[in-house]
C-alpha cells in the first residue's frame, strides 16, 4: 500500500523480508540512475537485509558501482575501529567490502579518534564538499532518534558528538562489545534534512509507540524523527505491526 502523505510516501509492508525487497528496490534504482551518487549508510537491524539484497543484485546484474560515494551517518566512540560492535566493522562487513568501495569514495568517522570534537569538525568538512547527499538510509530508533541525534530540547545541524540515552545503550549492536560506550558521533539534522531523497524505515520490537508518535505528523524535538515531516521526498517502508 503506498500513500503520499506531505511529501512522505508511506509504504506498508507485511513483514520484514517484503520492507526489506521494497527498500533495496529504492536504492538499486537510485545507484543506477546516478552511478556517482552519496549515499549515506545508517547501520542496525532495520536496513540490513536490504543492504544484503542490495549487494547481490549489484554483483548479480554486474551493475557498476566504482564511481559509488558512501559516507556512515554515525558512530559510536571510544571503541576500536575493527571491534564488531562499531559502525565500521558493519559498513565494512555489509557493504564496503563486497562492493569494492574504494577508500577516496568513503568518508567514515573514526570510532577511536582522540578528541571525538575535532573529529566531528573533519566530517562536516568533507560531507560539505562531497554533499549534498543524494539518498539517506534511516532506521526508526527505539526512542524516535536520527542517527545518533537524540530526543532533547534542540537538535544540532551538523555532525556532533552525542551523550547516548540510556534506551539507546540498549541498542543490539553494543551488545558484541565488552567496552562501556557512552558517546556517539552523528551527522547533524541539516545533513540529513539537506538530502535529495530519504529513506526511512520502521520495522523490529519496540518501536510501536515511537512510530505512533511519529504518525502524528507533529514535529518535535523530543521525537528527532518527526523532523523527516518537514523534508519534500521521504519514503517510509513499515511494517504493517507496527500500527496495530
Amino acid at each position: 500500500m503506498n500513500v503520499i502523505d506531505n511529501g512522505i510516501k508511506f509504504t506498508e509492508t507485511n513483514d520484514y523480508k517484503e520492507l526489506s525487497e521494497i527498500s533495496a528496490r529504492i536504492m538499486l534504482n537510485c545507484v543506477k540512475e546516478k552511478p556517482d551518487m552519496l549515499l549515506c549508510i545508517a547501520t542496525g537491524t532495520s536496513p540490513t537485509l536490504a543492504y544484503d539484497i542490495f549487494v547481490q543484485t549489484i554483483l548479480k546484474e554486474k551493475i557498476d558501482v566504482t564511481k559509488l560515494r558512501i559516507i556512515k551517518l554515525d558512530e559510536w566512540w571510544k571503541v576500536d575501529m575493527n571491534d564488531r560492535a562499531t559502525c565500521e566493522y558493519y559498513v565494512q562487513e555489509k557493504i564496503i567490502k563486497p562492493l569494492n568501495i574504494s577508500n577516496e569514495n568513503y568518508i567514515c568517522f573514526n570510532s577511536n579518534a582522540s578528541d571525538a570534537d575535532m573529529e566531528c569538525k573533519r566530517i562536516a568538512k568533507l560531507a560539505k564538499e562531497a554533499g549534498p547527499i543524494d539518498l539517506c538510509i534511516l532506521g526508526m530508533g527505539k526512542n524516535g532518534h536520527l542517527g545518533l541525534n537524540e530526543p532533547d530540547t534542540c537538535l544540532l545541524p551538523f555532525s556532533h558528538t552525542v551523550k547516548l540515552t540510556e534506551k539507546t545503550k540498549t541498542h543490539t549492536m553494543l551488545t558484541k562489545t565488552s567496552v562501556p560506550i557512552n558517546y556517539g558521533m552523528t551527522l547533524g539534522i541539516s545533513n540529513i534534512i539537506s538530502s535529495k531523497m530519504i529513506l526511512f524505515l520502521a520495522t523490529g520490537e519496540d518501536k510501536n509507540v515511537s512510530f505512533h508518535k511519529f504518525m502524528s505528523g507533529k514535529v518535535c524535538t523530543d521525537l528527532p524523527a518527526s523532523i523527516l515531516w518537514l523534508h519534500p521526498d521521504t519514503s517510509c517502508v513499515y511494517e504493517k505491526k507496527l500500527t496495530e
